[in-house]
Formats: C-alpha cells, structure tokens, sequence
C-alpha cells in the first residue's frame, strides 16, 4: 500500500555505459534559486508530482532551502534528497528526528553510486542538525539497509464492509441519538481545538509526531484529504456562536481510507459516531470497504474485525514500510535515560548495575544506580547483549520482536539476566506513525 510515489524513492536501476562517471561529484546545498530546477528535475523521476505537492513542501513552517542536497553534473542536477525536520513523541520523552523525502537519481547515472553517496551525505546533514533518528518510507528497503536503515514500525489498519460496520454498530446499539452530537467539515478558525485534541491523545504514545498550530495549519493546507470531520457536544452546533472547545474529536477521510480519527480521552462514544459517519460517506461514494488506520491498540480495530473484517499489519517487504536509522545512538541513550531507569526500577532489577550493548563494531554502556541512568561509549562488562545494527535499532525503538530475535540468535545476550535486563530496559511498545503526515496533495496537479 501506498500513498503516492513522492515519498518514496526511485534509485534501482541497471547503469548506463554512456553517463560519464562520477569521480568528482560533490554533495551541494539548494538555494531558493534552484527550486525551478528542482521540480523540472523531480516531475521527471516522479511521474505523479503535482506542482501542488510540491510548492506545499515549501510551505512547510521548518523548511530551509538548504534542506535540500543536491548532486549536479555540469550545472545539471542529477540527484536530489530532502529532509524534513520533526520532532516524534516516544512515551515521556519527545525525540528530535529527521525524515528523508524524494530521494532520487536520475535513470541515465544510476548503478554509479550516487544514490549511497548522496544518502551518507544525507544522514550527516540529518545528524548535524541535531535529529537523533531518521525516517523514511520506502518500496525498496534493501537498498537503506545497507546504509545502517531499519524497518520499525509497519503501518497498521483494519479493513471491513461499510454496511456491515454499520449493521454491527446498529446490532450493538452503540449509535447516539441524534442531536447529541454534531459531525461537520472543519472550520479554518477550529484548527486550534485539533492541536488541543491530538496534544491530549499524544501523551504517552510511540511515533506519532509533535504537531504545533503552524504544522497542523499546514497540514490542512496541503489538501492531502477528501474531508476532516470534526464532532461537536451539543444539538445546535451549526451556529457561528460555537467555540472550539465543544469539538471532542475529529476524523480524517481520503477515499475509502480513515487516515486519522483521534477523539479526547474517554470518549470512544464519539469515536463510533465518527466512524459511523466515514462509513455513510463510503457507501453513498459507492466504495464497498473502508480502511481504518489507528494505533495496534484502538479499539475499533475489534469492531471491525467483529463485523467480518481483517486486520492488517504489514509485512516487512511488501508494499512500502518504515524504515529508521539512529543517527547519535548514545544521546539517543542518555535522552531515554530516565525512562529507562523507570523501567529498571519498576521491574526491580538490582542496582547498581552495569548494561552493555555491543552492536558490531561499537559498544554502549548503561550505568543503572537508584539516582538514575547514563549511556557511555567503551567497553562492555559481564551483562551485556551483542546484536547487529538493525536489531538495535528495532530494540531502542521498541519494535523488536525479543522472542524470534533471541530463538534467531541475532541477539546474543552474556547470561540470563542480561536476557531479562535486555527485555526490561527496551521492552516491545506500540510504535506507530499516523499516515496524514505523509499523504501527497490531492490538489490539481497543474496549479
């Protein structure tokens, strides 16, 4: 499954005899001078960019033309990556993360290196801007393996019969009466109660990302959706006199696809009643199926698997998946320190005690005492896990699958307490990105 080709990438490809060959190419920053250039150049590799889409990754409220890095040849560019800067939530702390976007190479110089080459200059640039992860989505993992990429964190949504949903939901008599609550559009001035709502269901999650005003405006802007539903307490809520705090939740619909349906804590009364809403829309659209993306954890996944339907979580090569990277592993450690030590300390394991992580070539260090928890860099004692790059990446993440990874032998802890240290300190959480922050402009592409 796929949003759209331009947050993919385009890079495989055999070489080409007649290209000249790239001994001296050089990573170079854009200027706003290259961004005619820049779109010439991505229109021609991604066939399905719209000037639309495009000219809105330049409204984005933290863009820099110097995000952009470019490989040019004789004044031509012939290879183009763009990082967006983000900041993810990961339970109590917020991590500082950097997305890749349209990286891409043009046909006749691939099979030269260009794509690695510009990718390494990428994940510097990433890193000397203070992002402790990359993230990216791809159809071609393979290829960002190689550069120290992992899948983590498959995207997740549950697929059902719009009429049978609401034959369930009728069944169970779980729809309000009407008059209740209003379901409507969004107003432009209501986008102050979406960054109140998903501020509140952001608290303890792992993956979505920080969204401020200027973000979410820009988000709406885009035009990336068919219609964001927002739900309003109360009978009479067409009135201009409404405020925004009467909006308990909201929905976001693109096509047949429920992209994001977030609603206050407690209220999975509203979130029914939004769901109810996206299907009545789907069937008088005459689509049969709609597709839910929510959290592992959300309830309605039940739902609609009660009503017949199915539960996908993706497989890791099929169709386009997450990748991440840890660009600054031991700030990254010592960012998570205190989670770490509230871990350990619930869990009761003894302190003080020292952790090690041999990950190839490196090795981290974790000093447990009652006081709290550092990361350092040097030799590892007694307790200690060795395990491959991507595996670690999947550890600290919170998406490693501790029980196939240890009957695999990829991960190879000293003794059976650093097993069990191991599954404490970076247990498996619900890692999970919402898709409206990738989704393409739906705007005409010729603006």
């Amino acid at each position: 499954m796929s949003f759209g080709a331009p947050s993919s990438t385009s890079l495989v490809s055999q070489p080409s005899r007649s290209a000249p060959l790239h001994l001296d190419a050089q990573v170079f920053s854009a200027t706003r001078a290259d961004h005619a250039a820049i779109y010439c150049f991505l229109k021609s590799v991604f066939k399905s960019l719209s000037r639309a889409e495009f000219a809105s990754s330049l409204d984005d409220p933290r863009y820099y033309p110097c995000d952009r890095l470019l490989i040019k040849w004789q004044q031509r560019i012939v290879a183009h990556a763009h990082v967006v800067h983000r900041a993810m939530q990961f339970g109590s702390v917020v991590i500082p993360v950097a997305g890749l976007q349209w990286l891409a190479v043009a046909p006749e110089y691939r099979g030269r290196g260009l794509g690695l080459m510009l990718l390494e200059a990428t994940q510097r640039y990433m890193a000397s801007c203070g992002a402790m992860v990359g993230l990216l989505r791809t159809r071609i993992p393979h290829f960002f393996r190689r550069a120290g990429w992992a899948i983590c964190g498959r995207p997740n949504y549950s697929e059902a019969c719009c009429q049978r949903i609401m034959a369930k939901l009728l069944e169970r008599r779980l729809l309000r009466r009407k008059g209740l609550l209003h379901i409507r559009p969004l107003r432009r001035w209501e986008i102050p109660a979406l960054v109140r709502i998903y501020q509140q269901d952001l608290l303890g999650a792992y993956g979505p990302l920080q969204r401020s005003e200027a973000y979410w405006r820009w988000l709406v802007d885009r035009q990336a959706f068919d219609v964001l539903y927002v739900a309003l307490e109360g009978p009479d809520q067409d009135d201009m006199r409404v405020t925004a705090d009467c909006i308990v939740g909201y929905a976001v619909r693109r096509g047949e696809q429920i992209v994001e349906l977030t609603t206050q804590p407690q209220r999975s009364d509203v979130a029914i009643e939004l769901l109810a809403r996206c299907c009545a829309d789907a069937i008088e659209d005459d689509r049969r199926y709609v597709m839910l993306h929510t959290p592992p954890c959300c309830f309605l996944h039940d739902l609609l698997l009660q009503a017949g339907g199915v539960h996908h979580y993706q497989a890791a090569d099929q169709g386009e998946v997450l990748m991440a990277r840890l660009l600054d592993p031991l700030m990254l450690l010592r960012l998570l320190g205190e989670q770490l030590h509230a871990r350990a300390t619930a869990a009761g394991l003894p302190m003080p005690m020292e952790f090690g992580l041999a990950v190839e070539e490196r090795e981290y260090r974790l000093c447990l005492t009652r006081e709290g928890c550092t990361a350092q860099s040097g030799k590892v004692g007694l307790y200690k896990l060795r395990l491959n790059i991507a595996d670690f990446t999947r550890a600290v993440l919170g998406d490693l699958d501790w029980d196939c990874a240890l009957a695999e032998g990829r991960v190879v802890p000293s003794t059976l307490l650093a097993e069990q240290m191991s599954r404490v300190l970076m247990p498996t959480v619900p890692l999970w990105r919402p898709p409206l922050d990738d989704l393409p402009s739906l705007r005409s592409t010729d603006v």
